[in-house]
């Protein structure tokens, strides 16, 4: 990174660790110089508490709001990891994703699978600052997310349906072949992409494999994430 990137990178840690909207990104980052400001924005934030990776960018149409042909893919803040049954604060530019979270060995095989609620904070300064690169380096907008209970990987997850609601309505449906195609696919995808950025799997880490159903706003409320066979998070926002 040139003294501008490291700069950058130091500026939206300081924005995320403190929860504010991220300063004016500038014109012409790529992705490749994007990742290196993520790596030294991760390295701030987390001072070396990585939970693990996040897909990000996963469906067609919002990589083609965002300027890409691709997903991205970014680290888990271990601070940011909650239970189920956790209250979480709404606000400007928080959403909700529910995703299928694996639990892997140092070698990057699967142990577990399980519901995990993803709760992304996407802060940018003005609408010209949503691009790809932009996002990559913030981290993907990683925040918080809700851990359900974990299962023994499976051979299929085919019969895997989610649904959300917020106060008993209903929010959003989805098959778990939603994001790349499944926790199979999505896994494979992920831990190529991890070792072309340089990003290490550790023993116990929890790769989060992308949004199945979309991307909500939280809007304050009692919410039910039912994943059939696999589980379900109860949580709230306010």
């Amino acid at each position: 990174m040139d003294a501008a990137q490291r700069d950058l990178a130091a500026a939206l840690a300081r924005a995320i660790r403190a929860g504010d909207t991220l300063p004016k990104m500038p014109p012409g980052l790529d992705v490749d110089a994007a990742y290196a400001v993520q790596q030294a924005v991760v390295a701030a934030v987390a001072g070396g508490a990585v939970a693990g990776f996040k897909a990000g960018m996963t469906a067609p149409a919002a990589q083609a709001a965002f300027g890409l042909t691709h997903p991205l893919i970014g680290s888990l803040y271990a601070s940011g990891r909650l239970a189920a049954g956790a209250t979480v604060a709404g606000g400007a530019g928080v959403s909700l994703e529910c995703e299928i979270g694996v639990m892997v060995d140092g070698d990057g095989a699967p142990r577990s699978a399980g519901p995990v609620i993803e709760v992304p904070r996407m802060a940018f300064a003005d609408d010209a600052d949503r691009t790809g690169a932009n996002l990559v380096a913030c981290n993907i907008a990683a925040d918080r997310f809700i851990v359900g209970a974990q299962l023994p990987w499976r051979d299929v997850y085919g019969d895997v349906r989610i649904a959300l609601t917020r106060d008993g309505g209903t929010v959003t449906a989805a098959p778990a072949s939603d994001a790349l195609g499944g926790p199979h696919a999505a896994l494979a995808w992920m831990l190529n992409e991890a070792r072309q950025r340089g990003l290490q799997v550790a023993d116990g880490m929890l790769l989060i494999t992308g949004a199945c159903g979309g991307i909500h706003p939280a809007v304050p409320g009692a919410y039910v994430a039912d994943y059939g066979s696999l589980g379900r998070i109860e949580f709230e926002v306010v």
